[in-house]
């Protein structure tokens, strides 16, 4: 007798379809979550394929509901996309589950019963680390300078795709990631069932074309927000403005692109650092590099913060930060013993400020951070910015919208460099997948364990779906 398991055909690596296999294949996607399948998130793109994100023994798949020979198709063209070292998302192989023939209305009365194939296929990949989720991408204020950011990683995108014989057919911001590390901004394509793939640069006719289907994709991109947002009628999101910021971009980098020899590779100091330690994990090296009140006001020195910090929290914050941090959770007891109208001790303000701020913020802190970046800085920022917006909106912005806000407007949009990107991330995309290749490592797991207590420094290396599971019971358990 078949099982449920043998309807579906896997055509990917034997690790891949160990981790994949358990799922209810048999299935269209949307029922997934009926299941009790744990999802990252659910989605539909432009052209309405359902798609499906989850994490199977720490390793994050998208998974896209298609036809067959679109899922052969898709990931045959993202195959080649990451041979020539352009960000996308990672190929893993297709799954095709067999399902019965379906009938289709026949034009003429009477006429001969027609069928279809109902075989489903499934195009499935790695989903990039450290990706914004669009469900919180398009809560962002959108306003000049994040739009501005967001557009102008998409022209990145577009111009070194099209520089390297991509011609996409489908480009929106419903069919990119965007990422942010560190100081960067990077758009990631996540589709390319419909790309064409050229030996060379595609031509001005193609490049055209691709930019205007960007064009009216923005049209009813700003559309689905406003609704979204239920915001009037005559709101503009997105208007012709931004649409011609995209375009002089694009344009600029176009240009840009053409002054760089094709030859020339220049790789930076943390991309040579990452091969190398990629080297050395399988066993090689180089030769060669080639409260306000008056009475509790006391005379302190400045190690009588840190100290104060530890009794209270059980975590060490550095010297020249523990004055601002100190100062923060006072604030918090202020806005307490106002909302709740009776006395808050310092104690149950630091105690609140913990759970609700501090520890969300640092266990997010590491999707975001790269390795030469100080997390109490960062910190502090995302907390002027927080407090800045919810002035602004009349209401307290969630913590996660704050700080992906903020990631978006510290972040450099860049350009193509004094080097190809695509040249750099090809020359070793053997060891990583290429948005890995490009973007710097990320913060080292103890920069951020030293700002939690004992209790909760194991959540900073917890995969992200576990996360909240984790979290939720801990706090169960302090209550």
């Amino acid at each position: 007798m078949m099982t449920h398991r043998d309807l579906a055909q896997f055509q990917m690596s034997a690790a891949d379809k160990r981790r994949l296999q358990r799922l209810p294949w048999h299935l269209p996607l949307e029922e997934w979550p009926g299941q009790g399948i744990a999802t990252l998130s659910i989605r539909h793109g432009e052209s309405r394929h359902p798609v499906i994100f989850i994490e199977s023994d720490d390793v994050r798949y998208a998974i896209k509901e298609t036809t067959p020979h679109m899922a052969r198709r898709e990931i045959q063209n993202l195959r080649e996309i990451e041979f020539r070292g352009l960000p996308a998302l990672s190929p893993v192989g297709v799954v095709v589950v067999s399902a019965p023939p379906l009938r289709i209305e026949s034009s003429e009365v009477g006429g001969p019963l027609q069928y279809v194939s109902g075989d489903r296929g499934y195009t499935v990949t790695h989903l990039a680390a450290r990706v914004m989720p669009h469900s919180l991408l398009f809560r962002l204020p959108f306003n000049r300078r994040t739009k501005r950011r967001l557009l102008g990683a998409v022209a990145v995108l577009m111009v070194e795709l099209h520089e390297h014989g991509i011609y996409w057919g489908d480009p929106s911001l419903a069919n990119i990631l965007i990422r942010i590390d560190g100081r960067r901004i990077m758009a990631i394509m996540a589709d390319a069932e419909t790309a064409e793939i050229f030996p060379g640069a595609i031509s001005r006719g193609l490049r055209d074309q691709d930019v205007e289907l960007f064009h009216e994709s923005l049209i009813w991109q700003a559309e689905d927000l406003r609704q979204a947002r239920g915001l009037a009628e005559d709101v503009e999101l997105l208007n012709e403005a931004d649409f011609s910021y995209f375009l002089r971009r694009y344009h600029w980098l176009h240009r840009e692109h053409a002054q760089i020899e094709s030859h020339s590779i220049a790789p930076t100091l943390p991309q040579i650092t990452r091969m190398l330690a990629s080297l050395n994990k399988l066993g090689f090296s180089l030769l060669d590099a080639g409260s306000n009140a008056f009475e509790t006001i006391i005379s302190v020195s400045p190690g009588w913060f840190v100290q104060r910090i530890k009794d209270l929290l059980g975590i060490k914050i550095p010297l020249h930060y523990a004055r601002r941090f100190y100062n923060m959770i006072l604030g918090h007891q202020a806005i307490m013993i106002k909302q709740l109208g009776r006395d808050v001790t310092i104690e149950e303000a630091a105690d609140d400020w913990y759970e609700r701020y501090h520890l969300p913020t640092i266990l997010l802190l590491r999707q975001i951070l790269t390795s030469d970046q100080d997390p109490l800085e960062a910190y502090f920022a995302i907390m002027r910015h927080k407090w800045k917006l919810s002035k602004l909106a009349g209401y307290e912005i969630p913590l996660d919208e704050a700080m992906m806000s903020w990631a978006v407007h510290q972040a450099e949009i860049g350009g193509i460099g004094t080097f190809d990107p695509a040249a750099i991330a090809a020359y070793w995309r053997e060891r990583l997948p290429v948005p890995e290749a490009l973007s710097p490592p990320p913060i080292e797991n103890e920069k951020l364990e030293s700002l939690l207590s004992e209790e909760e420094q194991p959540f900073v290396r917890l995969p992200e779906s576990r996360l909240p599971e984790q979290l939720q019971q801990r706090l169960e358990t302090k209550e």
